[in-house]
């Protein structure tokens, strides 16, 4: 038996490699002491052999093996019409250090299959997990399952795990967890309804405190995730692409890799989960300057666009400190609708008769970036493209097209197809001063194959070569991610881009619950949030600027409103917002977030604190009535017990005289606490109507 260590950022990985078998977690968490004997601690986790029961005790792996005694789920299922392949039993053959852990190469000699598994703990803490799969042999195999597995601790006995629609996505629930849970998403994209993402730990586990561990996978297509129960007690976490029948072919030499599985691990319950993958998510996009101010034209003009209109959004977004200026969807010939034109990406002369550089130019004289909406992966039937190439679609030649928002996939997969939407791209990109893409994907896949194979694996490979070419060719490009909101948010897409669209819904009551969701994995600077009109185009809720604004301030701020219909009142808010935005971005796309929700449930609070602990910025939001008279007090985890801090109000919603005879007797006090102070003792908060907010600043005193 011999023992593989790896210690990085506070964690410690301690792997198992038998003489024949598949490697085994002996440990991954806190790190442990450089002089723990690795040998006892293999021994000390040797189980018992129970009656009735294989001779030979099979111990669960990093891969599951049917070949050696694995009743459960393997990690890799193949099948082949001359080869013993689908009960496999591997043997390590290499091992290697490399700067991403250990590079472990195996093989099963009988089904002409090799292995390299892939795992290490990055900068962030966060352990990441990939497997490779050769087909060595003379017979081509089809891949069935090809997962990565993470054993789990015997006492993680609840879940929290995701779901969603459209407009609400990011929804979670916590539950027991004593069976098989699986989740698959066959939509073509992470989706709204499954995000690729779960929580498994110790039973009541909370934002604070508990055992935890988050597993992500980093993917943007079909997938499948599964916590499940051995009947011997282990406990385990499988996660990998979702392959359709026939989909994943090996011949002789071929290989294919499953998407990443990233896992973080906390004893201070989800926030310490969330702070590790934010910490990844900043490795991956490295962000070199403040996060620009948005606005954006769709909920403004939708398909009406008009040169003169645009102008003058664009001079009044300006005025309140707009710093990126994007024009959505209608710019492109015959797009006055969603039933049309998709595909054929060049500037509608009607509409712009000059081409668009009349209103880059005037955005980029008012010292603003531009940005562009495009679609680049769907097509209408009615479309230039698609009376041309309707051969381009992926999905079965045979079989009726069924339309989602009146428009079809186009297969990027298709050589011709590529090249003809990368050329467009380039051209645009060429042609014009653009510094932004809105990267759209409004359907899932029906059916995706170009002849009567599957591709939704292919389409998925694909983007991400285009999606990766773009970033070489404009490296001072950037990319948002936008699927109808929500439904394309994952770490795979995250490497190819510096923003999410996080929802098309833009209600700020709504937006605190999926924002919150969202923050599970990934930081505010990725986090599209946007204030949108008065009333919500998706609820018909209305809310104040000041409860709009200051939920949207909690992610990468933009406007999705028509400026040129607010009040002076509403302009002069709104600048005073996007000031405050401006004035603690940096801290707040650089903190450590901490979620701080109330007992009973009818507030949240966002608390962003610097690694030196000197400045912090609560967000604290009323969601609904409070349950009692006072609310909760505000206590503000994680700062210097002995340093002493200065809290400051900053901004807050109307607090009109039926709520209070008077405020907190600290409101208009310029007070000093230590740290354990606002920890343990809290602050008393002001009794606030429902759907408001109130921001403090926390800095260390002058001394």
């Amino acid at each position: 038996m011999n023992y593989v260590r790896q210690d990085c950022a506070g964690k410690t990985l301690i792997l198992a490699l038998p003489d024949q078998g598949a490697p085994e977690l002996l440990y991954f968490g806190e790190e442990l002491p450089a002089h723990t004997n690795i040998e006892s601690v293999y021994l000390v986790l040797s189980s018992a052999l129970p009656n009735s029961s294989l001779n030979e005790p099979y111990r669960l792996s990093l891969i599951p093996e049917a070949g050696r005694g694995w009743m459960a789920t393997p990690g890799v299922e193949v099948f082949s019409n001359e080869l013993a392949a689908w009960s496999l039993a591997w043997e390590v053959h290499t091992v290697n250090e490399n700067v991403a852990g250990f590079a472990i190469r195996l093989e099963d000699r009988h089904a002409e299959l090799e292995l390299i598994f892939q795992i290490g703990i990055k900068e962030s803490g966060v352990l990441g997990l990939s497997l490779e799969l050769i087909n060595t042999g003379r017979e081509p195999v089809q891949v069935v399952r090809l997962a990565s597995t993470f054993p789990c601790l015997s006492n993680f006995t609840q879940k929290m795990s995701f779901y969603g629609r459209w407009c609400q996505e990011f929804q979670h629930q916590t539950s027991q967890w004593n069976d098989t849970w699986i989740q698959e998403s066959r939509y073509g994209r992470s989706g709204h309804e499954n995000f690729p993402g779960v929580v498994l730990g110790e039973s009541n586990f909370s934002e604070q405190t508990g055992e935890v561990v988050g597993a992500h996978l980093a993917w943007s297509g079909n997938h499948s995730l599964r916590a499940d129960v051995a009947m011997t007690g282990e406990r385990y976490l499988q996660a990998g692409a979702l392959y359709l029948p026939g989909e994943e072919v090996l011949h002789t030499g071929e290989s294919t890799k499953t998407p990443e599985l990233l896992i973080a691990h906390s004893c201070q319950g989800l926030n310490g989960v969330s702070q590790q993958f934010h910490r990844e998510a900043r490795a991956r996009t490295k962000l070199t300057k403040p996060r620009p101010v948005h606005i954006n034209t769709w909920e403004a003009f939708y398909f009406d666009h008009d040169l003169e209109q645009l102008c003058l959004l664009a001079s009044r977004a300006a005025e309140v400190g707009v710093e990126r200026y994007i024009l959505d969807d209608g710019w492109f010939k015959g797009r006055n609708d969603d039933t049309s034109a998709l595909g054929d990406w060049y500037v509608d002369e009607q509409k712009y008769p000059n081409g668009l550089t009349p209103l880059i130019d005037h955005v980029k004289s008012l010292g603003m970036e531009f940005g562009l909406w495009v679609e680049p992966e769907m097509v209408n039937p009615d479309s230039a493209l698609y009376r041309a190439h309707p051969d381009w679609v992926l999905e079965l030649p045979a079989k009726e097209h069924l339309l989602f928002r009146n428009q079809l996939v186009l297969n990027l997969a298709n050589p011709d197809a590529y090249v003809a939407i990368r050329g467009r791209l380039f051209d645009l990109l060429n042609h014009y001063d653009i510094d932004y893409i809105k990267w759209d994907m409004n359907r899932d896949y029906v059916s995706p194959s170009g002849d009567i194979h599957p591709q939704a694996l292919a389409q998925v490979t694909a983007l991400y070569r285009l999606l990766g070419e773009l970033n070489d060719a404009f490296p001072e490009l950037e990319i948002e991610s936008c699927a109808s909101g929500g439904a394309r948010v994952d770490f795979g897409i995250l490497n190819y881009t510096k923003r999410f669209w996080t929802s098309d819904c833009n209600d700020a009551l709504e937006r605190q619950t999926i924002q919150r969701g969202f923050s599970y994995f990934f930081p505010p600077e990725v986090m599209g949030a946007h204030i949108g009109p008065d009333k919500s185009h998706t609820t018909s809720r209305i809310h104040d600027v000041v409860f709009r604004a200051g939920t949207a301030i909690q992610g990468h701020l933009g406007i999705e409103w028509n400026l040129l219909q607010a009040t002076d009142e509403q302009k002069s808010n709104i600048a005073d917002w996007i000031e405050c935005y401006k004035a603690h971005r940096e801290l707040m796309h650089s903190a450590n977030l901490y979620r701080l929700p109330s007992v009973d449930g009818c507030a949240q609070t966002q608390w962003y604190l610097n690694d030196e602990k000197t400045e912090g910025l609560a967000i604290y939001s009323q969601l609904a009535m409070p349950k009692r008279v006072h609310p909760d007090r505000l206590r503000l985890p994680a700062l210097e017990a002995l340093s002493l801090y200065r809290v400051e109000v900053i901004a807050h919603s109307p607090m009109p005289s039926h709520l209070m005879q008077q405020k907190p007797a600290w409101w208009q006090q310029k007070i000093q606490l230590n740290g354990a102070s606002l920890e343990r003792v809290g602050i008393q908060l002001p009794v606030m109507d429902p759907e408001s907010v109130l921001l403090l600043r926390v800095s260390v005193a002058d001394v």
